[in-house]
């Protein structure tokens, strides 16, 4: 019943899921040719080989990925990999990162209709598919159990709040839970929650995205930050609304004390750019739009960051940040953001108080000093001051304890996925 419930929505919903979609074209959200592949048919030709599929729906998913994928490419030049995502922002890393590559393939991932689903496995036939996070399709995942393939769910996530609408309608995600090969979850509490859903084959071994690698990722930026050589300089990543204006009153205070002092924002949405420069000069405080090819001006008090992919190269240059989406107290049950690049890049990480999406991550990282939570702006203003002193970054043995512990989680699902793979 909960299936025809939830088919007959989709259904519905197709023509207003079209129609937004041309709309998101027009707004340049879309891509300008390819953003046929989430409404319509596409015939696109599969390779020779053995194929897996990788459903990563936007940037983060997809990087999570990349560590996998490069370590099949190299075992064996048979495996080839079909990389479905849905936003622009992880189309474009995939052509950065795969652009030469004859053996890797993006495709946006067609709308839950089953006619497009058909269409999409007749055509791509993979011989194993994983689904990254919490990409959690009933149509895709019926019509793929289906045909009997070897399906693994990724580092799957799943919130308190997931979890209740799933267990209301019990039978239904039962049969949907218990469709996946195996289950390597992110969390002790996503695989509670698996349990609980009739999951089977479950595995934990810590987040996943403790595995990525950044070795050659960060690009010679050097230019654009010569201005700031000799400026105590801290970042704020994957900021939410308020706490931009939380970031400028720590600058103010650090201001009244180190006169040198360069704020950086890195907002998570950067469509709200616009608005949180409006705010940040009624602060009367010289604040920088920063595009992709800008210098940071001399005078720049705080620089607005104006474009996406450009984390890596900031947390390569400044140790001192704050993750955002953690002090914001209505998105306190969905709190936080992956403070996992800024560890593994030998940062110090500042964080507030929600956290809860990512609070196994965030439990170890503050129980082996890489990571520290703070609850107001002068005691975040105080501990930057500190160690602007002590130029305070990780060291290379701390550094490492990541990286075992990394390589550790790597080893482990890698032994679980080649006993699916033929």
């Amino acid at each position: 019943m909960a299936r025809a419930v939830y088919n007959l929505i989709i259904t519905i919903l197709y023509i207003p899921y079209i129609c937004l979609i041309l709309f998101r074209k027009i707004l340049n959200k879309e891509h300008k040719s390819k953003f046929k592949e989430k409404i319509l048919f596409n015939n696109a030709r599969r390779p020779n080989g053995y194929l897996f599929w990788f459903h990563a729906v936007s940037l983060g998913e997809f990087n999570s990925i990349l560590p996998f994928v490069d370590f099949y490419l190299k075992k064996d030049e048979k495996f080839k990999f079909l990389i479905t995502t849905t936003t622009l922002s992880s189309y474009k890393e995939y052509k950065k990162k795969f652009r030469d590559n004859n053996r890797v393939f993006h495709q946006f991932l067609p709308y839950d209709f089953r006619l497009l689903i058909n269409n999409f496995l007749k055509n791509w036939r993979p011989d194993i598919v994983l689904f990254v996070d919490s990409e959690i399709w009933p149509n895709f995942i019926f019509e793929i159990k289906k045909k009997k393939l070897p399906f693994i769910l990724f580092n799957g996530r799943i919130t308190k709040k997931t979890f209740k609408k799933w267990f209301f309608f019990k039978s239904f995600s039962y049969n949907l839970f218990n469709s996946f090969s195996l289950c390597v979850s992110s969390s002790k509490e996503t695989a509670e929650y698996l349990k609980l859903l009739k999951a089977k084959n479950i595995k934990y071994f810590g987040n996943i995205k403790f595995c990525q690698s950044f070795e050659n990722k960060t690009k010679n930026s050097t230019d654009q930050f010569n201005l700031l050589t000799n400026k105590k300089t801290w970042c704020a990543l994957s900021t939410h609304q308020d706490e931009e204006l939380f970031c400028a009153n720590v600058h103010r205070l650090i201001e009244k004390s180190k006169k040198n002092i360069t704020t950086i924002i890195i907002p998570r949405h950067i469509d709200r750019i616009n608005k949180i420069h409006f705010n940040l000069k009624k602060l009367n405080l010289n604040v920088q739009i920063k595009n992709e090819n800008d210098s940071i001006h001399e005078d720049a008090q705080i620089v607005l960051v104006n474009y996406y992919g450009s984390t890596l190269k900031y947390l390569d240059h400044f140790k001192q940040i704050f993750v955002g989406k953690s002090l914001v107290s209505k998105l306190k049950n969905v709190g936080g953001q992956n403070p996992i690049d800024a560890a593994k890049m030998g940062c110090k990480i500042y964080h507030g108080p929600y956290v809860y999406n990512f609070q196994e991550i965030y439990d170890y990282l503050d129980r082996n000093n890489f990571a520290e939570k703070i609850e107001s702006a002068e005691s975040l203003a105080e501990k930057l001051i500190v160690n602007f002193e002590k130029n305070s970054e990780q060291n290379l043995e701390e550094i490492e304890k990541i990286n075992i512990y990394s390589r550790q989680i790597f080893d482990n699902v890698i032994r679980e996925y080649n006993k699916f793979i033929k």
